[in-house]
């Protein structure tokens, strides 16, 4: 099969822009430059619209879900009963909710920013390291698998005693929110596709449900009581449900993908569009995420509402008459990129405005649609003109992701904070801060790359 190199580039993008937000720690820089609902000094907001790094959260959901129809038709292909792929998808719930866990006890935001708890996390994400990664085919298998297991065994040691260093114990409330809320979306979108996935009707008709059921949440009743329950809610809960919002549309995305990636490779990448044409659909793409996130910030709303209308529009016109697959898929694409993004910003006046924290439907469907949209582009500018030179970075970062998540937040923020003298550098103005920023979000792209190259990858 052809590859979607685009996905790649797209998860890239967005684990950059993660990246390049965890390292702003000052409170130098516009409120624009911060969570909507975290405006310096940090603390919760009571605050409506988007910025752009609220975008990150749900466009990794994103393209994470559109991954998994490519990865488990794999599975299906190669004979696999639908047994063992249920296990399969268990097993990668757990060993994405363990990471959460090692991430929760090995990140200095959430175990302190003293010395020790540093020492902590760079040994916690050499540990990391030696449990997640995946075997080359010239590492040799037995000494591998001897390896690998005594990586678990210290990683449990790890989470048992760690603590210690920093006077509390193991909780499995300690977690990364984000990579659980990704696990829990692996296991349900896995299944939700599984079962659908000759079914786009009935697929469709659990997104709706799940609406139904977050909109009734949202008033005292029984679901209301259900929704917010659960016995272990450090491992999941009802509520998480609302991620198929986005999780479901992402599978949508990957399933036209999977359609595309199986077309004969002769095939020619565009039939009846010439390049200006594409062009001019990817840039319309690309535009709209800055025209969005800027007229939701700003709330305005209406304005917004109309001129994303209208580009839309133009763009239907722009997806006429598609011949080739890849002019095919571009235009499936783009309309259910229009539907969703037209679905979220008529939303927005519907819980009081668009939020990430707390998320509302909104939110869930604008960043769906303004991701798909940036996928059409990607597409058009990776995969159709076939030149991912530009893209290699974004590419190489897009597959390694579980690297590029804790690269900085867990070992480089770590070993340059170690170091008393490295603190201070590049933090004296905001030029100086943002700078620092870019460096190291640069450092970090750098470093992922090289692993990818090496073929060095962490199971996900």
């Amino acid at each position: 099969m052809q590859r979607a190199s685009s996905l790649d580039a797209l998860r890239g993008l967005f684990l950059i822009l993660m990246t390049l937000g965890f390292t702003i720690h000052t409170s130098h820089f516009p409120d624009w430059m911060y969570h909507r609902q975290f405006p310096p000094p940090g603390n919760l907001a009571d605050v409506v619209g988007i910025s752009w790094r609220d975008l990150a959260y749900a466009a990794f959901l994103f393209t994470m879900a559109a991954a998994l129809p490519i990865t488990l038709s794999r599975r299906i292909a190669s004979g696999e009963t639908e047994i063992s792929t249920m296990l399969a998808v268990l097993r990668r719930f757990l060993l994405l909710f363990l990471f959460a866990l090692l991430i929760g006890h090995a990140n200095t935001y959430f175990i302190g920013y003293t010395q020790e708890a540093r020492a902590v996390a760079i040994l916690g994400f050499v540990i990391m390291f030696a449990a997640f990664v995946r075997r080359r085919p010239d590492w040799k298998e037995t000494r591998f698998r001897i390896f690998n297991r005594a990586a678990w065994l210290a990683a449990i040691a790890f989470l048992a005693f760690s603590p210690l260093v920093y006077d509390s114990v193991f909780s499995p409330a300690r977690r990364d929110d984000i990579i659980a809320g990704l696990a829990f979306a692996a296991l349900s979108g896995s299944v939700v596709w599984y079962f659908t996935r000759e079914n786009l009707n009935a697929r469709l008709g659990i997104l709706a449900l799940t609406i139904a059921l977050y909109l009734a949440s949202r008033s005292p009743g029984w679901v209301q009581d259900w929704w917010w329950s659960s016995p272990a809610p450090w491992l999941m809960r009802p509520s998480s449900l609302s991620l198929l919002t986005v999780v479901i549309p992402g599978t949508i995305a990957g399933d036209l993908l999977l359609r595309w990636m199986r077309a004969p490779r002769d095939q020619p990448a565009t039939g009846g569009w010439n390049r200006l044409r594409l062009s001019a659909l990817a840039l319309l793409c690309f535009a709209l995420t800055p025209i969005v996130v800027a007229g939701l910030y700003n709330r305005w709303i209406l304005g917004t509402t109309q001129v994303v209308a209208a580009l839309c529009v133009a763009g239907v016109f722009l997806t006429l008459r598609p011949k080739s697959a890849g002019e095919h898929l571009v235009r499936r694409l783009y309309l259910w990129a229009g539907v969703w993004l037209l679905a979220g910003l008529i939303l927005d006046p519907a819980e009081g405005g668009i939020r990430k924290v707390p998320e509302t439907l909104s939110y869930f469907f604008t960043v769906t649609g303004l991701t798909t949209m940036l996928l059409v582009a990607f597409v058009i500018s990776v995969d159709l003109f076939r030149k991912s030179g530009w893209a290699r970075p974004l590419i190489d970062v897009g597959h390694n992701p579980m690297i590029a998540y804790v690269m900085y937040t867990v070992l480089l923020n770590s070993l340059l904070e170690l170091v008393p003298a490295l603190r201070p550098v590049l933090r004296g103005s905001p030029g100086e801060a943002l700078l620092r920023s870019l460096i190291v979000t640069a450092l970090v792209v750098v470093i992922v790359q090289a692993f990818t190259r090496r073929r060095i990858y962490w199971r996900t």
